[in-house]
């Protein structure tokens, strides 16, 4: 051995310079080999090496990319509603559950129609309680609807192909619907007023009653606030954090209720969010909200208001062409009654002149109408048309621009950070909440509170 290690060293250093460094790399290559064979691998699932990362307020969230979740799809329906549309969803895997309100001998039906869809989903938590997929989205049977925004075509078939489950996974509870317009920043309920009346809120002055018989707590939120229209995608530890046993209680409600039909359905388009996330509000900021749920990012707050500038100019420009249109129809059908008023007073004339044997000169018909208004009118029409026309092309161009935009994951990343708001961009709690009270502690100190600040305080049943 010796000899052999003798040996070595000789003609190691009758070795030049570069082959002693090649020497040196390959026995260091040999030696790193061997000591990782010797070592067991360990090996990971792909869906653990592979995630989403989702900034937030709360900190960074990392959803498993993986195989996609197990989806149905729940459709609110009566029997003589169609939803064969669903056929045209691209959800791979999706299992519709239809629920007919009106035909106990289906599949799956409510115990009764009352509640509209309010009745159908809170049977479909029970009836699956014990077999649920990763996600549940529930939905009324129509395809379009004016409870889907324009952005999304008021289209579920829109809707639901654009719906990121890895956002629903995150959120755990969605509401299918995004702008504030109705639920939010206006129609807000608010459960102190229980005798005034409202022609657009009807359901207002039953909701404390129906909150407090619901969720059987005292202290009832004084706001409650979320989109409209009772269109949800829930996940499935979600459903299972509230008890089998209440949602027999809620379906019991809607059956036994005082409330008419369709009053006892709306109250609860103002109460999934508190059943799901014990908030009383849920209005995630617009912008943000269509950027991590639909992949339709404009940029930012500033590029999406200027895409609601354009809409709202739009629907002017929409209102004026159709006065416009009505005013020609109108003059059109005006210059038509005088012409054949004129011709019957002509032919009186040739009657009369006849039996006098007179002889008669047949008047010429003249428009009763300026014509240069009508040409101003007319030059009005063209206008509108092609300013209609631009400003529908740009609302065009700017949605597919977003939608481009949103197909990056690191736009979503940084334009969907903070969905509630921060000091910049404050949410929809500045708009609708009361101002904070200054109350005296012990001692006279002052402090602050909020009065009804969204989270009830009670127990469920």
């Amino acid at each position: 051995m010796t000899s052999f290690l003798r040996q070595a060293r000789t003609r190691y250093s009758n070795l030049n310079r570069n082959s002693r460094i090649l020497l040196i790399f390959f026995s260091a290559v040999f030696m790193l080999l061997c000591y990782y064979s010797s070592r067991e691998i360990q090996s990971y699932p792909e869906e653990i090496i592979e995630q989403h990362v989702v900034k937030s307020s709360n900190g960074v969230y990392k959803i498993p990319k993986g195989p996609l979740p197990s989806v149905n799809l729940v459709v609110a329906a009566t029997s003589k509603e169609d939803y064969s549309w669903v056929k045209d969803l691209k959800v791979p895997g999706m299992v519709v559950v239809p629920y007919i309100a009106d035909n106990t001998s289906a599949p799956h039906h409510a115990v009764k129609n009352k509640g509209h869809e309010a009745m159908m989903y809170h049977q479909y938590f029970y009836d699956f309680y014990d077999n649920l997929p990763d996600i549940s989205i529930l939905i009324h049977s129509q395809q379009l609807s004016w409870h889907v925004e324009q952005l999304l075509d008021q289209s579920m078939i829109f809707s639901i192909n654009h719906l990121d489950l890895r956002e629903v996974q995150r959120r755990q509870f969605v509401n299918l619907r995004v702008t504030w317009g109705i639920g939010c920043s206006t129609l807000s309920i608010n459960t102190t007023k229980v005798t005034e009346e409202s022609g657009n809120q009807p359901e207002q002055k039953e909701m404390q009653e129906a909150f407090r018989a619901n969720f059987n707590i005292y202290d009832i939120p004084e706001i409650l606030a979320t989109p409209c229209c009772s269109q949800i995608a829930v996940k499935k530890e979600k459903i299972l954090s509230v008890p089998k046993e209440q949602y027999k209680h809620h379906i019991n409600w809607l059956e036994n209720t005082h409330l008419p039909d369709s009053i006892s359905g709306r109250t609860w388009e103002h109460m999934w969010q508190y059943l799901f996330m014990q908030k009383s509000i849920d209005c995630p900021l617009e912008h943000k909200a269509y950027c991590r749920l639909y992949h339709i990012c404009f940029g930012g707050r500033e590029q999406y208001d200027e895409w609601i500038e354009l809409m709202q100019g739009r629907e002017k420009l929409e209102r004026e062409l159709r006065k416009v249109r009505e005013d020609e129809e109108k003059s059109k059908a005006d210059l038509s009654i005088a012409q054949k008023k004129h011709n019957e007073e002509q032919k009186k004339k040739e009657e009369q002149a006849k039996k006098d044997k007179k002889e008669f000169k047949k008047t010429e018909w003249k428009q009763e109408k300026n014509e240069a208004a009508e040409n101003a009118k007319k030059k009005m029409k063209e206008w509108l048309e092609e300013e209609l026309k631009s400003v529908k092309e740009a609302i065009r161009v700017r949605k597919e621009v977003a939608v481009v935009r949103g197909s990056v994951e690191s736009n979503r990343v940084a334009e969907g950070e903070d969905l509630y708001g921060d000091e910049m961009e404050p949410g929809v709690e500045a708009k609708i909440l009361p101002p904070p009270t200054t109350t005296k502690g012990a001692g006279g100190a002052e402090g602050t509170g909020v009065r009804g600040s969204g989270y009830g305080g009670g127990v469920r049943i």
